[in-house]
């Protein structure tokens, strides 16, 4: 197996990165494949395969997949910022423990 450049490499992430910020967004949004593609006029097969992470995405298209799903082009090429969807707060004893006594409570101050 021949070994890639460091351009291919950079290439192959950017891809995989790109699919999974417009996966995310969708998934944010709980926007199927065929709802995009509906958005977009597209097939569903065609956003399939552009979120597998090895389609070649122009400008062209990333501004279309912005437009159907209401964000700026940039988005895609942001950070992702980190969410917490639940802090939960769990203590462990050793030993016999009696189900019954067992519990469980979230914590209610989230940052």
């Amino acid at each position: 197996m021949a070994s890639i450049t460091p351009l291919e490499s950079l290439q192959v992430e950017t891809r995989f990165v790109l699919a999974g910020r417009i996966a995310g967004i969708m998934d944010s949004r709980h926007m199927s494949n065929k709802e995009l593609a509906a958005r977009m006029g597209k097939n569903p097969s065609e956003i399939s395969r552009w979120l597998s992470g090895t389609h070649n995405f122009t400008i062209d298209t990333l501004s279309e997949i912005a437009i159907a799903l209401e964000v700026p082009v940039a988005t895609f090429f942001s950070p992702a910022q980190p969410r917490v969807v639940r802090d939960v707060r769990l203590t462990v004893r050793s030993g016999n423990i009696p189900a019954d006594s067992i519990s469980f409570s979230p914590v209610t101050n989230i940052r």
